[in-house]
């Protein structure tokens, strides 16, 4: 799937309703919205790297640590899973709560 060049994508109310028309209506836009009012960039949930404080950043591993002791020290609450990573050689058995 290829992201629209800037050009072919709707900037304003009026221009998304247009779209939507000829792509057969499959949703609606708030008919209380003006054709004129331009469409809302709105956050998409993710942080680039430099946006990121240092001190929300998850500490570096140390490198005497392994992984498997990482992962026992809280095991996920999903049975299932917990037996998955049993079954993967990420847990002991009955190590986290798993029998």
């Amino acid at each position: 799937m290829t992201e629209p060049d800037a050009q072919e994508q709707p900037q304003t109310i009026g221009d998304l309703r247009r779209r939507l028309a000829e792509l057969g209506n499959p949703w609606t836009v708030d008919p209380q919205l003006s054709d004129d009012e331009p469409l809302r960039d709105r956050p998409r949930g993710g942080q680039a790297e430099e946006e990121v404080p240092d001190e929300l950043r998850p500490a570096a591993l140390e490198s005497s640590r392994g992984l498997r002791e990482l992962l026992a020290e809280q095991p996920p609450a999903n049975p299932f899973l917990r037996q998955r990573w049993v079954e993967d050689g990420l847990l002991d058995e009955g190590e986290g709560g798993v029998s």
